[in-house]
């Protein structure tokens, strides 16, 4: 072969040569580019000069109060503020936790978060009878019941009538709290409820009885038809033991039993009966079944003819049911 057609045939390229050039460069270029398409990151500290990686951050003059600063045009404290800590420096005066609005407690310093809470204790039924009350609010920061203490006048009652019951005042330089002595407060009497008779709002002036507690005792004393003894609060759910026991000194029953809503075991349906809690929709069902096969009941001791009527149950029945 000539020189001129060896040289010639080593510079062709065959078609598949020249594809994988062609991907080759196309492969190069978008590696070159792809810098260009990437955001810019930035150098990293050790890359910079140390004038710049020593260079002070000035958070304010050094030797300038705060209070210089807030003067010079710093914002000061205002009621909309959201620092959690803005209670510690906002101002006191005296107040009604019961009265006083949301403008009110923000300028007290507390976050909207926790007035929204207090909005909706009052808004429904919770009333303050104590001071000491104000830390029932489970979002209240930690130290500012005790800091505003001493400036809260609840109304008589916590009523919100204008005669106010007044907390004894504490000069600044003595905020022991705990070690201070109230010689001007009369001892409080235990209260003492009807548990027939006690609305939600009194069931929450009791030691631990919260508002879900409150409204759970109403219900079930609804179901039932009244407490036919002071034992059966401690039959609602979600009521500790514990706290039962702290207030079943303060709690009484009527004896007249005519708080006691009876039910006809003759003409009740079974809707009816299976509401009641010591009936239930099983027992509900034998009751009904019975007296659709045997006839009317005669005596309230037809009922231990019910077999799976257990005399635990049969005892707890008798002051809710009756024979017409």
């Amino acid at each position: 072969m000539k020189p001129k057609a060896a040289l010639a045939d080593y510079f062709t390229f065959s078609k598949k040569d020249r594809l994988a050039i062609i991907i080759f460069l196309i492969v190069v270029g978008g590696l070159m580019a792809l810098p260009l398409w990437l955001p810019q990151r930035p150098p990293a500290l050790s890359a910079l000069p140390d004038s710049v990686r020593r260079r002070p951050v000035p958070l304010q003059d050094a030797g300038e109060s705060p209070e210089a600063n807030r003067s010079a045009g710093a914002p000061r404290y205002s009621p909309s503020s959201t620092d959690r800590d803005a209670w510690r420096s906002a101002p006191l005066f005296p107040f009604d936790p019961n009265q006083l609005d949301a403008a009110g407690w923000k300028k007290l310093g507390l976050t909207d978060r926790a007035v929204g809470t207090l909005m909706k204790y009052r808004e429904r039924g919770g009333r303050f009878r104590r001071p000491e009350d104000l830390a029932k609010i489970w979002s209240l920061p930690p130290g500012f019941v005790e800091r505003v203490l001493p400036y809260v006048r609840i109304a008589d009652g916590g009523s919100g009538s204008p005669g106010f019951a007044r907390y004894p005042d504490r000069s600044s330089s003595n905020r022991n709290f705990p070690d201070r002595s109230y010689p001007n407060r009369e001892p409080r009497s235990p209260t003492i409820l009807s548990v027939n008779e006690a609305d939600s709002t009194a069931w929450e002036s009791l030691p631990g009885i919260g508002a879900k507690l409150a409204g759970r005792i109403v219900r079930y004393r609804e179901r039932l038809g009244g407490f036919s003894s002071v034992d059966q609060v401690g039959e609602v759910w979600g009521l500790p033991d514990s706290s039962f026991r702290k207030i079943r000194t303060q709690l009484q029953l009527n004896s007249s039993g005519g708080d006691i809503r009876k039910l006809n075991l003759n003409i009740a349906t079974k809707d009816e009966l299976k509401n009641h809690p010591y009936i239930r929709w099983n027992l509900a069902n034998v009751l009904v079944e019975y007296r659709q096969r045997h006839g009317a009941f005669r005596s309230l001791d037809d009922l231990k003819k019910v077999l799976i009527l257990p005399d635990s149950v049969f005892k707890k029945l008798l002051p809710y049911v009756a024979i017409e």
